[in-house]
């Protein structure tokens, strides 16, 4: 195996840490063990070496308190934990009948939390203590939130189940929701309990930052978990947005890095572009919410540079899988290029120095 060599990586926006990150790792542990969210020992190591307290701690900084913080240290291991057993290479994966079904039950499971209705089903009673929780803590409409953000999330892990080789277009369109990529930017706002306004969450500009965060995180995560991937299983389904370049244009693996990490950085200009625009008139709760993306999308990227998941082939220690990627506050250089990628390009309908263009090209080729 070759070490791949990641370019350096940049995010405008500055570090936060929610306090006492140790004592959210202790609590997911044990919450972890409490419902046996592994399937053998070694599984368990890897589990507890992710660091989901810090990751927690990072992403969600202003938790209004423990309980919610802890809340959000659970889902993210979670999270992990179904990645691992029903996602990519999972074990569940190679039997899809059976893992839609189990999706099925775990989603009932927060629609209609008053019975453990799936008692033998450990992720959804897992997904279930977490529902109820949130139920203590927060607001009806946030928890609701919650539960259609994790239908999303079911929906297209069952698209990648029964769709191994998709386009790029259909790709990305799976990668924006999979591994939780809309679940965690909503539980942002959450974790400050934040009252914005459905009306307000459905302003096109916000939807778009909102998709933005979620889609940096997950291609960066792909960025970094590329040299693993590679490692583990070369030919085998790959929805990681480098492999899929790679595949579809038959350059080297570090040709598509650099196109990949070119396509990122131009998202990026373009969310720190719409941030600007949309801040400049926000309401308290507007701007609140967009800072609970901000910290999702600068909190996510600092855990990932850092973490053993990604920089590891075995995911704990021993052979790196990577060299580079050192993450800098700097802005992305050359980000204002559109990404010609027709599930995300209408994200561009609403940055001013392309809005214009970008439509007229869209009409030609309608």
């Amino acid at each position: 195996m070759t070490t791949l060599t990641l370019p350096n990586i940049n995010c405008p926006l500055p570090y936060r840490i929610y306090p006492e990150s140790e004592k959210l790792e202790e609590g997911t542990l044990s919450w972890m063990d409490k419902w046996h969210l592994y399937s053998d020992e070694k599984h368990r190591q890897r589990l507890a070496s992710v660091g989901c307290g810090r990751l927690a701690a990072l992403m969600y900084p202003y938790a209004v308190n423990a309980d919610i913080a802890q809340i959000m240290s659970d889902y993210t291991l979670w999270a992990f934990s179904f990645d691992d057993e029903y996602c990519d290479e999972g074990s569940m994966s190679e039997h899809p009948a059976t893992s839609i079904t189990a999706m099925l039950q775990m989603q009932r499971s927060i629609e209609s939390p008053e019975v453990p209705a799936f008692p033998k089903n450990n992720y959804a009673m897992a997904l279930r203590d977490l529902r109820l929780r949130l139920d203590k803590y927060t607001t009806q409409l946030h928890t609701s939130r919650f539960v259609n953000a994790q239908r999303g999330y079911f929906m297209v892990e069952v698209g990648k189940l029964v769709n191994p080789q998709p386009t790029i277009s259909d790709s990305v369109l799976l990668r924006l929701s999979s591994g939780g990529g809309m679940v965690f930017p909503t539980f942002g706002h959450i974790s400050t309990l934040v009252n914005i306004s459905q009306l307000d969450l459905e302003d096109r500009r916000l939807c778009a930052l909102t998709e933005m965060a979620a889609m940096m995180i997950v291609w960066e995560s792909d960025f970094f978990s590329y040299g693993k991937e590679l490692a583990r299983d070369p030919e085998g389904r790959q929805h990681n947005i480098v492999s899929l370049i790679q595949q579809r244009t038959k350059i080297t693996h570090e040709q598509a890095l650099v196109k990949a990490f070119s396509m990122r950085d131009n998202i990026a200009g373009l969310y720190m572009r719409l941030r600007d625009s949309v801040l400049a008139k926000a309401s308290t709760d507007v701007e609140a919410y967009i800072q609970s993306l901000d910290c999702y999308w600068r909190g996510g990227l600092e855990w990932i540079t850092e973490n053993p998941r990604y920089r590891y082939v075995n995911g704990v220690d021993g052979q790196t899988a990577y060299e580079g990627g050192t993450l800098t506050e700097a802005a992305p250089d050359n980000c204002r290029e559109i990404v010609d990628i027709s599930s995300i390009s209408w994200w561009w309908h609403y940055d001013l120095a392309h809005s214009t263009s970008l439509r007229q090209a869209i009409e030609r080729k309608e």
